[in-house]
């Protein structure tokens, strides 16, 4: 009997579990103000942040859910070494696109910007090796999330991308600030590090190219990683007035990088358990089965919502200010079940299509959520 009512709850007690790595996001948020005179020294290096720390995150997002549904089928092994070619697979095609993104964001952080032609192998190399240096760490860190998760009972849906998308950000910080010092000193160091990233790809690429499940995940991904990089360059301009507003209230300034991964990981884990439902055969390929899906979802917005009370104690403690206290729980309640919705709808569609949607919706879910939820936060800011 309890057993059974332990499996019950289990998404709340996996949820709440995972959701509180979303506090570390604090750190990112406090890295990149220590050397806010290193991001500000250019229109290019600030533009470039919100690129790569959503760049970032689109990639570890399509990895997570690959290694969460690959887990429950049995088709990645609980080891880096002697795994499976699906599992490889899944690993190069997450340098490939580093790469393909890398360019892409440097090449609309140079067009927003208004850099100079002289600027772009700078500003190219830059975002080359910030990726590079980022992705040595995460890559293994949300495969190792994966393997623990599964080997402790844990379910990897719930647990897997709310974990590593926390390591993620801080680290990816870590890495845009590293590659900024280099930059704006011994740049060649950038130059020789993309390089090395290009001719390495190109090996990897050269290797797994006749693997199905790499030049699928290419073909599918790449499209979404690409608008996922285009929309991030726009909120990221969009959020430099945003935070003019949040900064007249420190509050939301203290709890704003947690509200973003709070949500996003609240909408990854109801999208996550339902690709995984979808593959097993366990739900049907059908909008209106989100009916059945009401508990699990219950038990996200319980879990979501325990940690948006606490952020809405730690605005008021910092702001002084009932606005600091109802403004995290007020985004929270609009914009939970719309981002529930999408993230479902998305899931249904993909999958009809013949679509992986694990090479969808965790990209696509995060990217809206931080747009719409800065958006928010700069209207209610403004009333």
């Amino acid at each position: 009997m309890l057993k059974d009512r332990e499996r019950k709850f289990q998404i709340l007690r996996d949820s709440m579990f995972s959701l509180s790595f979303d506090m570390g996001g604090l750190i990112a948020g406090g890295l990149l103000e220590s050397f806010s005179g290193l991001a500000l020294r250019t229109g290019w290096s600030i533009a470039l942040y919100p690129i790569v720390l959503t760049g970032r995150g689109a990639l570890n997002g399509i990895e997570a859910a690959r290694i969460s549904t690959g887990l429950h089928l049995g088709t990645v092994k609980l080891t880096f070494r002697g795994n499976t070619k699906y599992y490889y697979s899944i690993l190069a095609s997450m340098v490939t696109l580093s790469l393909l993104m890398s360019l892409l964001m440097g090449s609309l952080a140079f067009i927003f910007s208004g850099a100079t032609l002289e600027e772009l192998p700078i500003i190219l190399s830059t975002a080359i090796s910030s990726q590079t240096i980022a992705i040595i760490l995460i890559v293994p860190a949300t495969s190792l999330a994966g393997h623990e998760s599964f080997k402790r009972g844990l379910d990897p849906d719930a647990v897997v991308y709310p974990i590593s998308s926390t390591v993620a950000d801080i680290w990816a910080t870590i890495s845009y600030i590293i590659a900024l010092t280099i930059a704006f000193g011994p740049s060649i160091i950038n130059h020789i590090i993309a390089s090395a990233t290009v001719i390495f790809t190109l090996l990897v690429i050269a290797i797994f190219s006749r693997e199905e499940e790499f030049r699928r995940t290419i073909r599918e991904s790449f499209p979404t990683v690409a608008s996922v990089t285009l929309i991030s360059s726009i909120s990221g301009f969009s959020l430099s007035s945003a935070r003019k507003r949040i900064e007249e209230t420190p509050g939301i300034l203290t709890i704003y990088p947690a509200i973003i991964d709070t949500l996003g990981d609240c909408g990854a884990i109801f999208g996550s358990t339902s690709t995984t439902k979808l593959f097993t055969g366990l739900m049907e390929p059908s909008l209106s089965k989100i009916a059945s899906r009401i508990n699990e979802l219950a038990q996200i917005w319980i879990a979501g919502l325990i940690y948006y009370f606490l952020y809405a104690i730690i605005g008021f403690s910092v702001g002084g200010s009932m606005r600091s206290f109802a403004i995290p729980l007020l985004v929270y309640s609009i914009l939970f079940p719309l981002i529930s919705l999408f993230t479902f709808s998305l899931a249904i569609v993909a999958f009809r299509k013949g679509l992986n949607p694990d090479n969808f919706i965790i990209p696509l879910e995060t990217t809206m959520t931080d747009t719409i939820t800065t958006v928010m936060l700069s209207a209610i800011l403004s009333v």
